[in-house]
């Protein structure tokens, strides 16, 4: 995205001062084409700086449509995956694999153990290397006391949720040395046994929190993530990079799903784009009072990325929250536009809009059967 945090891209640095990036986990990891395309020295000094991660034992906690789709990919290049999800979701699965398609190509697995529950997970040995967690932001908590008996002192946690308050819910039981985090900002559908990837505008980033130093690196997990053919890289202000997309989210869900149109569709009237305009300034008011690194540095700055950039390169996407709702599925509105709104109140900062939004949403959403 524009305005990132300082990266390093590997490629431009010296055997000497690679090393020294790298351990201070700043090192852009390389696309594949970059890697296939650089000279043998290049290429040696990065596997032999990155220490390539192979075999290890990995647990999709909460395999909707981006936990299988990651699931997917690290199974493919050698890992040992283990799928934790739904009966609906993973008896299609066992019976037919689970099948991956849409811009990053179609494929079909069965190369996964598959769990219902995860009081089932609790003897596995030597136990996990790596838990991704990409449950909704409703449940982090809950599946945050059921992984506590899974961890163990080498386990690494990745969170690729959507929304605020995740980070903190998983840290009152997680050592922050265990614990990375991540944004996702590729779209995928979900059905039985299916994951279809609708768009991707930008990287999977993960970084470490504030003055922690996690047992793994964020430059060493996004460099399995991209040899597994996700794009991926490591950044050093991961919260920037979270709350950009909670406000990115914040602009255009809620709207879209009200209406019920594509996030194209925002631009075209002239209300829905003033109330969208309204949304991003009072996300910026209450991230820049507590203290957020917000990039852009100003709401128009970001509103001219979100027009000019972001919306174009997904304005086909219909919003997950729309498609839950469609299922009868509880939405996350309260972890994006509720918790904007809540955050506004205790900081003196009225968010009509987002406070709007988030009630207009649990009203269309009121009817939802919890699954």
């Amino acid at each position: 995205m524009a305005g990132a945090p300082t990266e390093h891209c590997f490629f431009t640095q010296s055997a000497e001062s690679a090393s020294a990036i790298f351990s201070a986990g700043k090192l852009r990891v390389p696309t594949e084409a970059k890697l296939d395309a650089c000279c043998w020295e290049a290429r040696t000094r990065w596997e032999n700086v990155c220490d390539i991660i192979d075999g290890m034992k990995i647990l999709i906690f909460g395999a909707g449509g981006v936990g299988s789709v990651v699931g997917y990919f690290l199974a493919r290049t050698g890992h040992e995956v283990t799928l934790l999800g739904r009966p609906w979701h993973l008896d299609a699965i066992q019976k037919n694999g689970l099948s991956v398609t849409g811009i990053w190509g179609d494929y079909r697995s069965k190369a996964f153990d598959l769990c219902t529950d995860a009081k089932e997970l609790r003897g596995v040995k030597p136990g996990f290397d790596l838990i991704i967690l990409t449950v909704k932001s409703f449940d982090t908590a809950k599946a945050v006391e059921e992984m506590v008996p899974i961890l163990k002192e080498h386990t690494i946690v990745l969170s690729l949720q959507n929304g605020l308050g995740n980070i903190e819910t998983i840290l009152k039981k997680v050592p922050a040395d265990q614990f990375l985090a991540g944004r996702v900002i590729f779209g995928v559908e979900t059905q039985p046994g299916i994951a279809k990837v609708t768009v991707n505008a930008d990287d999977v980033v993960i970084g470490s929190l504030p003055g922690a130093t996690p047992k793994l690196s964020a430059v060493r997990l996004a460099h399995t993530l991209a040899t597994s053919k996700i794009p991926a890289r490591s950044v050093e202000n991961i919260l920037t990079f979270i709350w950009s997309k909670v406000i990115y989210n914040c602009a255009l869900n809620a709207i879209c799903t009200i209406y019920e149109m594509p996030y194209g569709k925002i631009l075209e009237n002239p209300e829905t784009k003033a109330q969208m305009e309204t949304v991003v300034r009072e996300c910026y008011q209450v991230g820049l009072k507590k203290g957020i690194n917000l990039e852009p540095k100003s709401p128009e700055d970001y509103l001219k990325l979100l027009i000019g950039t972001l919306i174009p390169k997904t304005a086909a996407h219909f919003p997950s929250m729309l498609q839950d709702i469609r299922k009868s599925k509880r939405t996350d509105i309260e972890a994006l536009n509720g918790t904007i709104a809540k955050l506004g109140e205790s900081l003196g900062i009225p968010t009509p809009a987002n406070l709007h939004l988030a009630q207009e949403i649990l009203k269309k959403s009121v009817n939802f059967v919890k699954k």
